[in-house]
């Protein structure tokens, strides 16, 4: 079996839902994860999850080490564009790995090992082709693979020199991989929450699927995260996903104690313990939101963030996304 190392940098408060989290990253034993972070709470981290203690300042000083240029990474949101180099900035944390990646923690995982399976493993360098999950190879030729320059695009020096954030670490690079011809894994295995949708809409599915979007819930139990769906013919179906990506969606985690025991239910925007039989009348009522409810409770929920260019530019893209959604 091929050994996966996720490494995530995380410097502030650890999210509401970390916990959780860890409860599955716990249920996927044969993975590992390497937490760097500032944050000191006491967390039950599980034995297949290392913390490491330390500042943002002594990240920048040894990513800065790496290279023979002035680096520019004036807070933490832009490590996002260094992820594409961990592999050589952690090359000491991945020396016993066989594959290395990088993650986000707003989402909760499911079997792992079902989705990402040693035959893919074998056959691709490069699994996944968005931020909030995706694997490498770990030897020097992929490690260093960021560094080629294809023509139209910034290159590395550029990116790391900018404050700007360039989604190298998901737009850039799956560019890079398609210019030199070099097939990467890009099946849509998990379930990616749409942010401006006020219910539960998955991204990236096909089209004929958006129906399943009307009355969905999600359940976490075992290890196991499955899509509980009423069918155009009001039968309870269900797909299972690698993962549940959040999003930026303001969660509400209404859990007194994390266990590996107990059941949970997703729905917008909850997370709660399943005490109740799941039936369609369940689903349906679960599954919707109200759309004045959501988009106050987001414009809180993201109050820090928010400036009047950001508040503009969701909107208009909230107006495109409905659009493109009802044609």
């Amino acid at each position: 079996m091929k050994k996966i190392r996720y490494i995530v940098p995380y410097f502030g408060k650890l999210p509401e839902n970390f916990p959780i989290w860890l409860i599955s990253c716990e249920m996927n034993p044969t993975i590992n994860w390497l937490i760097i972070t500032d944050d000191k709470t006491e967390y039950n981290y599980p034995s297949n999850v290392e913390v490491k203690y330390t500042t943002f300042e002594d990240i920048k000083k040894r990513i800065q080490e790496k290279y023979d240029f002035e680096i520019l990474v004036d807070r933490p949101w832009k490590l996002c564009d260094y992820r594409v180099a961990y592999g050589e900035i952690f090359e000491q944390e991945l020396k016993d790995y066989d594959f290395w990646g990088y993650c986000d923690v707003d989402l909760l995982w499911g079997d792992i090992r079902k989705f990402i399976t040693n035959d893919i493993l074998e056959k691709y360098e490069k699994i996944g082709f968005q931020g909030h999950s995706t694997l490498y190879k770990n030897n020097k030729e992929v490690n260093q693979r960021y560094k080629m320059q294809i023509p139209g695009y910034p290159s590395y020096k550029e990116i790391f020199t900018d404050k700007k954030g360039y989604c190298f670490d998901e737009n850039i690079i799956c560019d890079i991989y398609k210019k030199l011809n070099i097939p990467y894994y890009r099946e849509t295995n998990f379930a990616h929450l749409s942010k401006y949708d006020y219910g539960f809409f998955l991204k990236y599915l096909p089209e004929d699927e958006d129906y399943k979007n009307d009355n969905q819930i999600f359940i976490w139990k075992d290890g196991k995260l499955k899509r509980i769906f009423c069918d155009k013919e009001n039968t309870i179906k269900e797909e299972e996903f690698m993962y549940i990506h959040f999003f930026c969606r303001p969660m509400t985690y209404k859990i007194d104690d994390c266990s590996k025991e107990l059941k949970y239910v997703m729905y917008p925007d909850v997370l709660e313990e399943l005490k109740e039989p799941i039936t369609a009348k369940y689903i349906k009522k679960k599954s919707k939101n109200s759309i004045f409810e959501y988009y106050v409770k987001n414009i809180y929920y993201n109050r820090k963030k928010l400036t009047p260019r950001k508040i503009w530019g969701n909107i208009k893209r909230m107006i495109m996304y409905r659009v493109c959604k009802n044609k």
